[in-house]
């Protein structure tokens, strides 16, 4: 975890719509404050739904309209408001060049208007490609990344960018969102060297597996010993050892795959995980449990599942995916080989129904995350050139259907329905859970996104400079950082003879090695004599953050929000402490 200590703070955050939403005043004539627009506002947010309808042999369906499909939230329907059939020639067209005109431009005669032209609002699409070296056997990877170089070759162009993600002790960022082919195949093509803890965990899978088969084949002899038994208790500790072992793994192994979608939380388009791995378990050492269970035909280690079950974190993992609006696609790396949660090669062979058992164990889990965030999982099969077609067909061929609220302004989940009317033969696949987020939870999701990915706005002139590092207690330094903001950007209301303003200020630190501090928020009040307060152009107010850090270089970022505008500026510094 890093370590930063904000001392003496005062501010606050930003917002937006849920969705892309409308803002409809109530005044006719906005008031200025503090040099921008504020007044009561009726907001209304549109909610989009991507809904991916294929036939019985998985091919998109073209040629539905808004007539086609009905929406539901929480049981009420919503009329569709915005729709929009996407298809990959529609893309292709709203991105080609335009055309070159040879001689004048035709003039419209007066008051004739202009002809119009397509008016379509492609969102952007970002996808991150998430390569978890510390669940996957090297060779199962590369195989499945040789097919993924393809994939981006054939995909990246607009609207769609990439990032390229790897986990092994820590989440990295090989590459940030770009749309340069050469950048991301590279980052790609550097994971085919590295290494993660998969194989040794293989290792001491075989251990177990034989030690088990000797064990158990020599107590079914007749002239067992009584030692023996020894030996069946040691095994039963180092079945429990192993599932201890896969359960820490597995809690760094989610840890990491929910700062990715963190990382994703303040970007604005269609965003999607392509997340590659020899599969997750669902319950650490399930399958292992199930061998010992038949070698010695003793059942009472099943009794040991619940201790180890993880079902609820993967229901919070996706419903942290559907929180970012992010869907999650699988591909099992493993493909068709056989093993106890991985391609175990032992010259004792596994009990076929344990294998199985914890064949599914780690493939439940690939296909909950897909299934419950409106993506795909690719399992079971060795080329996944077809599944990533299939993720190639979700990036082009949709239908974006909009209905309008107003939102409550607190953070809340809403299931949503939605339907192909007299279309029974349909597949539909989308998000089923949308949540809607209030202002402050918007702000912070910017402000960590920044940590990584550049999505700075500045409607408030703030600027940001970084004093030199001071010596602090403990190997920790003081970093000052000071803030400047007009005042006449700022919303200044006068109380007795001062004008005040109050803004808050959110924070977030992240190293080169990938770990991150906390979001720190704290509030601050701005007061000047009111009779300074009448003119306030060309005034800046200075702010001074000191940041308590360790040795290291770190990326910062900071949003600040008005709190009588709601409008927030962001941005984000580099700096190496000392």
């Amino acid at each position: 975890m890093v370590r930063m200590v904000l001392k003496a703070l005062s501010l606050a955050l930003l917002g937006g719509v849920v969705a892309g939403g409308v803002v409809v005043g109530q005044e006719p004539t906005p008031a200025p404050v503090g040099g921008l627009t504020f007044r009561d506002e009726l907001e209304v947010s549109v909610v989009n739904v991507d809904v991916y309808v294929r036939d019985r042999q998985g091919r998109p369906v073209n040629g539905l309209g808004a007539g086609d499909f009905t929406v539901s939230q929480d049981g009420v329907t919503m009329p569709i408001s915005h729709f929009a059939a996407m298809t990959e020639e529609v893309v292709d067209r709203a991105f080609a060049p335009p055309p070159v005109v040879l001689g004048p431009t035709p003039t419209p005669a007066p008051g004739e208007p202009a002809a119009p032209g397509e008016q379509l609002d492609i969102r952007p699409v970002y996808v991150t490609l998430y390569i978890d070296n510390e669940n996957l056997d090297p060779l199962n990877r590369n195989r499945v990344l040789r097919q993924l170089r393809e994939f981006v070759t054939a995909n990246l162009e607009p609207p769609v960018q990439m990032m390229v993600l790897a986990h092994g002790k820590s989440l990295e960022v090989e590459q940030a969102f770009t749309d340069d082919r050469g950048a991301v195949l590279a980052a790609v093509r550097r994971q085919e060297t590295r290494s993660g803890g998969w194989l040794e965990r293989e290792s001491s899978l075989r251990d177990i597996l034989e030690q088990m088969t000797e064990d158990a084949d020599r107590l079914r002899q007749p002239n067992r010993h009584t030692g023996t038994m020894a030996g069946q208790r040691d095994l039963y500790s180092s079945v429990l050892q192993f599932a201890e072992e896969e359960a820490n793994n597995l809690a760094f192994s989610l840890g990491a795959l929910r700062e990715a979608i963190t990382l994703m939380s303040g970007v604005n388009g269609r965003k999607s995980i392509i997340y590659i791995a020899n599969g997750l378990p669902m319950t650490p050492g399930y399958g292992l449990m199930h061998e010992y269970a038949t070698k010695y035909r003793d059942s009472s280690i099943l009794s040991q599942r619940g201790r180890f079950e993880r079902g609820r974190d993967f229901v919070s993992l996706a419903a942290a995916a559907n929180a970012q609006e992010v869907s999650i696609y699988t591909i099992d790396a493993q493909g068709l080989e056989v093993g106890l949660g991985g391609s175990a090669e032992s010259r004792y062979a596994p009990d076929p129904m344990s294998v199985s058992i914890g064949r599914s164990n780690y493939q439940d889990s690939l296909r909950f995350l897909a299934s419950n965030t409106g993506g795909l999982a690719v399992v079971n099969t060795n080329d996944v050139a077809g599944g990533l077609e299939r993720i190639r067909n979700d990036l082009h061929t949709y239908y974006s259907l909009g209905y309008t609220v107003t939102p409550s302004g607190q953070d809340r989940v809403h299931r949503i329905k939605v339907e192909a009317v007299g279309h029974p033969e349909y597949d539909l696949r989308y998000r089923e859970r949308y949540v809607e987020k209030s202002l402050e939870s918007r702000i912070q999701d910017r402000v960590m996104t920044m940590l990584v990915l550049d999505v700075q706005a500045d409607p408030l002139g703030m600027s940001l400079e970084v004093g030199r590092p001071i010596p602090a207690l403990a190997g920790r330094w003081t970093v000052p950082v000071r803030l400047r903001l007009p005042l006449d950007r700022l919303a200044l209301i006068r109380e007795g003879e001062e004008m005040v303003g109050r803004v808050v200020l959110f924070a977030a630190s992240r190293d080169r090695s990938g770990r991150q501090s906390d979001l720190q928020r704290q509030e601050h009040e701005i007061r000047v004599p009111a009779v300074d307060g009448e003119d306030l152009a060309g005034s800046v107010y200075t702010l001074d953050v000191p940041f308590l850090m360790e040795e290291k270089s770190y990326r910062v970022a900071i949003g600040l929000m008005d709190q009588v505008t709601r409008q927030a500026s962001f941005d984000s510094v580099e700096l190496s402490v000392p």
